[in-house]
Order: structure tokens, then C-alpha cells, then sequence
């Protein structure tokens, strides 16, 4: 997978399709594409010119780099590079893992989750006119993502302007599903032309429907029944915009293939996209912590580290079977940390993008076996009350970074 990815920053083809100006990364400099992009794709905190250090020492194999660009010559480079570079290699990665390993499922389904959320972002005129300045408080990015609830993994991510709503972000979305996922969606996004889009596409899901949303549910909602199947009569706005979708106006998932009984159970797996998805991107991979002060960085910056986030899930999806196997007799299960993989990914990048294939593969092998041993025992119905509800959190400062 490493190789591959190393492979395409190398293709002549996928830089020309990944760059934003046709004469950029033509000439022999200390950044080229694939470097560049290498850099961008490290899990980093700290300012850039420690970063590109450690970088340049990485690849010179040395405790200290010779020479070492700077700054700018990181913020000249960073502008002719198209933000799509990381939504391709995303793609590449994840098809690639899932070509090699199992896919679980859940009742013959695939679960998926979609979900929305902002994102603070610093100030700066090109950023207020791209993503839209608020009348108050810091700039906002509309962010949203489609979520594999098995394997923990972003298989799409979007970021967009704060005007711009989770439903369209969630149409999106559609391109990187498939027969046989089951999509869930929590209450905001339930809409008769997003049912007959699922239907036209023939990807089921289930939606939480908010009272009052649809009149023909609310015999339902005053009936003591468990369940009931409901026919939406679509009105004419409702019709032509099914229409305007392509969508056929048919039901989407019928109680036989999913029985009442199984939804709270389904449900409550839809909240992995809060913990594993946002809690992981905004806490541990610092999604607000950015490095430039240009829409095109945010964009960049925020793909980048999706990136980064899949290929430490993957490694801990694999370390994830080899704990299985060493604490199949112990009474609790035990889950690989998440925090963990992202420290060997962030620590391990370099070594593992520039050796060589049997180099990558022994590289993998150790930090998978470091990963097993690596775990928390997972307590069922464990749950830890919120000290500080409602109290907006600090943000992060690009002026001001880690030293460590």
C-alpha cells in the first residue's frame, strides 16, 4: 500500500492531474510533488521549520539534516499543489486495504454513518471569502464525512463553506457507497428525495425522523405499536425534487430485511462517528490545528490528515486481529489504542514511504506487533459524565506552536 502510494506520487500523470499550475513542480527543487505531499501528510504539531528538520534529517538518515528549506519556500511550493493529491491517495489507500482483507458486516450489511460538523478556522481574508465570515465569533468550515463503523476509517471526507449544508455535503458522500452498505444518518438530514436517491442508487439506510417531519408518521408516533410501514405520498415540491435527484419515489429498507427489534442496537453503533470519527480528527489528529492561513492550506491540511488518520487505522485494524488472538482467554476484551497508531504512523511515515518494499513490509510487521500490546481492556456500559457542557474549548493558534 506504501508502495503504491510512493508509486503514484511519482507518476508524471498523477502530478499533472494534482497540481494547480501547469509549469509547478517541473524544475529539481529541495520540495518536488512527492515530497512535498510526504511532509503535508505527517501528523505534525509543532511549526513548520522544526517539522522540515526533522523531515530533511529522516531522509538524509542523519540526526540533523545538512540543509533544510524554509518557510516559504514551503508556502511557495504549497501553492501550485492541489488539495484533490490527498482525497486520491485516500481513495487509493482504502481500496487498496480493503482488496486484502476482510470486510465485516452486520446482518449482511456494511455500515456506514454520515455525519456533519464545523470547524473553527483562524482569520484571514482569503479564508473569510471562501468559507464565509460569521457575524460573530471565529470563521467556520462546514466539514462532513462518511464513516466505515467497523474498521473506523473516513472512506469520504468533505469541507466546505459554512453556508453550505450537510445535506448537500451528504449527496456527495453517495459516490463512495455501494450495494450492500447500510447508511445511517442521525435527525437533520431525513428527506423523501434523499430516501428515493438511496433507492435509485440501491444503497438501503436508515434515518432517525424528528416529530411532526412527515404528517403520515404521526399515527405511528401516537400508537403504542413497535413498529409500522408507512407510505410518504411525496407533495408536488417534494416530487420534482426527487426529479432533480434522478430518484425514483419508492420505500428504501423494508422491516423484513431489518426487523424493528435490531434498530436500537443499530443506532447505538452510529455513534462510533461521533467517537471514533470526530472525537479522533478533532482531538487526537488536531484537525483545527492548521498550518497556513490560505483556503487552499485549510483544504489541504484538513485531507491531509484524513489521510493520515486511515493509514493508522489500518495498521491498527490488522494489530486489532493479532490482540484478538492474544487475549482470546481473558475475561474483557481488549481494544488497540487509537492514539497509539497514530504516534508509530506520525513517527514511522518517512521510513515507511521511502523503503523499499521488503523494507516497508518488516517496517509494518514490527509497528503491528508494538500495536497488539498496545490495548485498554473495554468495559460494556462504562460512561463518563461531561464536567463542562456548552463551554466553548480553546483553539489553536497558528503563531503559536509545540516545541515537542
Amino acid at each position: 500500500m506504501y508502495t503504491g502510494i510512493n508509486g503514484s506520487l511519482s507518476s508524471a500523470d498523477f502530478v499533472a492531474e494534482h497540481r494547480l499550475k501547469a509549469g509547478a513542480f517541473t524544475r529539481q527543487r529541495d520540495l518536488p510533488f512527492e515530497r512535498l505531499v510526504a511532509f503535508l501528510m505527517k501528523p505534525r504539531a509543532r511549526s513548520t521549520e522544526t517539522e522540515l528538520a526533522s523531515f530533511f534529517a529522516a531522509i538524509e538518515g542523519e540526526a540533523v539534516a545538512s540543509e533544510v528549506p524554509t518557510r516559504s519556500a514551503v508556502s511557495k511550493a504549497r501553492k501550485g499543489l492541489a488539495a484533490s493529491v490527498f482525497e486520491a491517495l485516500n481513495r487509493q489507500a482504502v481500496a487498496g486495504f480493503f482488496s486484502g482483507f476482510g470486510r465485516p458486516t452486520w446482518h449482511g450489511f456494511r455500515l456506514r454513518a454520515v455525519d456533519g460538523t464545523t470547524f473553527r478556522l483562524p482569520d484571514g481574508e482569503d479564508i473569510e471569502r471562501f468559507f464565509g465570515a460569521q457575524s460573530s465569533g471565529p470563521v467556520l468550515a462546514r466539514g462532513s464525512l462518511l464513516y466505515d463503523l467497523d474498521l473506523e476509517m473516513v472512506l469520504d471526507f468533505a469541507v466546505a463553506a459554512y453556508c453550505v449544508s450537510e445535506l448537500e455535503l451528504a449527496v456527495d458522500h453517495l459516490k463512495a457507497t455501494a450495494p450492500g452498505d447500510l447508511v445511517i444518518y442521525d435527525r437533520g438530514y431525513p428527506a423523501l428525495w434523499l430516501f428515493a436517491l438511496h433507492r435509485t442508487l440501491g444503497v438501503d439506510c436508515v434515518m432517525r425522523l424528528a416529530r411532526k417531519q412527515f404528517k403520515e408518521a404521526e399515527p405511528f408516533w401516537h400508537s403504542d405499536a413497535p413498529s409500522a410501514l408507512i407510505t410518504l405520498h411525496p407533495s408536488a415540491q417534494q416530487a420534482r425534487a426527487c426529479r432533480d435527484q434522478g430518484a425514483e419515489t419508492r420505500s428504501v429498507l423494508e422491516e423484513t430485511r431489518l426487523p424493528a427489534r435490531l434498530f436500537k442496537d443499530l443506532y447505538h453503533r452510529r455513534w462510533g462517528v461521533e467517537e471514533g470519527g470526530y472525537k479522533v480528527t478533532k482531538v487526537r489528529a488536531e484537525m483545527e490545528n492548521l498550518s497556513g492561513r490560505t483556503s487552499l492550506a485549510v483544504r489541504q491540511d484538513m485531507h491531509a490528515k484524513v489521510l493520515a488518520m486511515n493509514l493508522a487505522a489500518m495498521l491498527r485494524a490488522v494489530a486489532q486481529l493479532v490482540a484478538k488472538r492474544l487475549y482470546e482467554t481473558r475475561r474483557f476484551d481488549y481494544k488497540v489504542r487509537m492514539t497509539s497508531a497514530l504516534s508509530h504512523l506520525s513517527d514511522q511515515l518517512f521510513d515507511l514511504l521511502y523503503a523499499s518494499p521488503s523494507g516497508c513490509a518488516e517496517l509494518i510487521t514490527r509497528i503491528i506487533q508494538r500495536l497488539s500490546q498496545t490495548t485498554e481492556q473495554v468495559r460494556p456500559g462504562r460512561s463518563f459524565p461531561r464536567h463542562t457542557p456548552g463551554q466553548r474549548k480553546a483553539g489553536y493558534h497558528i503563531p503559536y506552536k509545540r516545541v515537542v
